[in-house]
């Protein structure tokens, strides 16, 4: 708090420490020059020489600065002065979801407008390109008024790009709410952070998590490898439409869960429908535009008159002549045109454009429905076939060359090692050769007889004598003992 005074002074006033968090500390401020309490965030001082991390900050943070969301926290300034990096954001009063939780299971109405809030505040910042990917109670608030406010929108990515992390191999995140695909170090996108806010509700639905366990690397595991107990046995209240969503959202599989934020918020509050990015231009066009160049318009060319009458003509023969024979064409290869109704190559249907922002969260006795109609293209209709038949063909109809099949690369027949220990994670020996560390997941090894050791310093090692099969996955679970007990 001292260093940031100094190096914040003559225009924030610091007053006091507001929390602390493995990605820094938040303190309260005032800013002169408006007069406005503020919240500064500050990351660790010790990646300030992390010439990578300060770069990925930057513009981490600046790109979420452009979120403009009501149920988004909004960012005033990013700035890095000394060794210093940090934002300012707009001080809310209210509470961390992560503290609301302490009292155990949340009211239904109240669990419902918070994931819905959430989601639509999600879905606008995918439509933008930028995916959270560390959606946890503690980055989730409820201000005075009730309303629900994300914070901390790119941090987790930035942490990606520190050395100091990305060298021991660490993953980025909060296990406990850890998406399975972020948990093996893919690639994510918005169905990420989908299955972390289903985590959130699960918890606030049943009053604990899905998957808890000692030990960090258990929990990863079971995220991978193990369904959640059913809410509907934890929560006897819960209406059926919202332990299915939550599950739903939960699912291993990306391609399994909702294919958007906006479809999850509708999902979990039906009354209250949300409009997803497929019915809507304007979230896209707005996104596109950011970086897109206005596109300009060249003056039109001036229209000579002279001969007029002539080439009025040749221009109406040509076009007439030119479209008749190009439909003609294009009729005969396409084969036949598709039936009105068959649902057989329809014309694409024109999407209803509706607000890109969505409003406040409403009561939930307040239903709301898009008012945009959709504008239906009708089905484009050939000119009716001419009944005179055409004659035979006197020759065989050409057929096309059968084109041979190219020969894929044969693929090495392997079988896959999943691993764990409980209740500590514990390095894995394969012939005596260090694999790594549990839970080491689908590590490929050619078919025969293997020795594995699962070593631990206090613990007893534990030795196995496997078999492995091509193209049948092992997955082994080993308990460990301390010495001496």
């Amino acid at each position: 708090m001292t260093h940031l005074r100094g190096t914040v002074s003559g225009k924030y006033e610091v007053t006091k420490l507001l929390g602390r968090g493995g990605m820094g500390a938040v303190f309260h401020a005032t800013e002169h020059a408006l007069d406005r309490p503020v919240a500064i965030k500050v990351l660790p001082p010790e990646l300030s020489h992390d010439e990578k991390f300060v770069q990925r900050f930057q513009h981490e943070a600046r790109t979420a600065a452009k979120l403009d969301h009501p149920n988004i926290i909004p960012i005033f300034a990013v700035e890095s002065q000394a060794d210093l990096h940090f934002f300012v954001m707009k001080y809310i009063t209210g509470r961390g979801l992560d503290e609301i939780l302490e009292a155990g299971p949340m009211p239904l109405d109240a669990v419902r407008r918070i994931l819905w809030e959430a989601a639509c505040a999600l879905g606008h910042a995918h439509q933008r390109g930028i995916v959270h990917r560390d959606i946890k109670p503690a980055n989730i608030m409820v201000d005075d008024a009730g309303r629900t406010m994300l914070t901390d929108f790119g941090i987790s990515k930035a942490l990606q790009s520190a050395s100091q992390f990305t060298a021991t191999g660490q993953v980025i995140g909060t296990p406990h709410y850890m998406s399975p695909e972020q948990a093996k170090g893919q690639e994510v996108d918005g169905r990420s952070d989908q299955y972390s806010l289903a985590v959130v509700g699960y918890r606030m639905l049943s009053g604990r998590l899905p998957f808890d366990d000692d030990s960090v690397h258990t929990v990863i595991y079971k995220h991978i490898f193990e369904d959640p107990p059913a809410l509907k046995d934890l929560r006897k209240d819960a209406p059926e439409f919202l332990t299915n969503a939550l599950h739903k959202a939960m699912a291993k599989n990306p391609a399994d869960r909702f294919a958007n934020m906006e479809e999850f918020a509708s999902a979990v509050w039906p009354e209250q429908k949300v409009a997803t990015p497929a019915a809507s231009g304007v979230a896209a066009a707005s996104a596109a535009s950011i970086d897109a160049a206005t596109e300009i318009t060249p003056p039109s060319q001036p229209v000579r008159r002279r001969r007029r009458g002539i080439g009025v003509l040749f221009a109406v023969l040509l076009i007439g002549g030119g479209g008749v024979g190009g439909w003609w064409l294009w009729n005969n290869s396409r084969g036949a045109v598709a039936r009105p109704g068959t649902g057989e190559d329809q014309p694409a249907t024109a999407a209803a454009v509706v607000p890109d922002s969505q409003p406040a969260a409403a009561a939930p006795e307040t239903t709301v429905t898009d008012t945009a109609t959709p504008v239906a293209t009708p089905p484009v209709q050939a000119p009716a076939q001419p009944a005179t038949q055409r004659p035979a063909q006197t020759e065989p109809p050409r057929t096309q060359p059968t084109r041979q099949p190219q020969p894929q690369p044969a693929r090495p027949s392997v079988g896959r090692l999943t691993i764990n220990a409980v209740p500590v994670y514990a390095t894995v020996y394969i012939d005596n050769v260090e694999i790594g560390d549990t839970p080491l997941i689908n590590h490929e090894l050619p078919p025969g007889r293997y020795v594995i050791e699962l070593r631990r310093e206090g613990w007893r090692t534990v030795v196995d004598t496997i078999t492995i099969t091509a193209g049948n996955p092992l997955r082994l679970t080993k308990t460990l003992t301390r010495e001496g007990s």
